[in-house]
């Protein structure tokens, strides 16, 4: 291992995360690994303007069609308690 990459078991890297992160800032890459085989990387962000500039300022709305059931049961777990219902 260089100086500029480390690595780590699972188990050590969660022990030691904000050490893996602050490596990160300083721009050493970290390799996590599991039973001896690499499963991640941990490492600086490419390019910390262009990152910040992609991430959406506002959350995406659901692309998926809520269905009438699920709208009803949402109405109803909204509705103020106690709930009078009238047939």
């Amino acid at each position: 291992m260089s100086e500029q990459l480390k690595e780590y078991g699972i188990r050590q890297a969660k022990a030691h995360l904000s050490e893996i992160a602050r490596a990160a800032a300083a721009g050493v890459c970290t390799i996590v690994t599991d039973n001896h085989k690499p499963v991640a990387m941990i490492g600086p962000l490419p390019m910390a303007d262009t990152v910040q500039a992609d991430l959406p300022t506002a959350p995406v709305a659901p692309t998926k069609q809520v269905s009438d059931a699920a709208a009803f049961l949402n109405a109803l777990l909204g509705a103020p308690y106690p709930l009078e219902l009238t047939f």
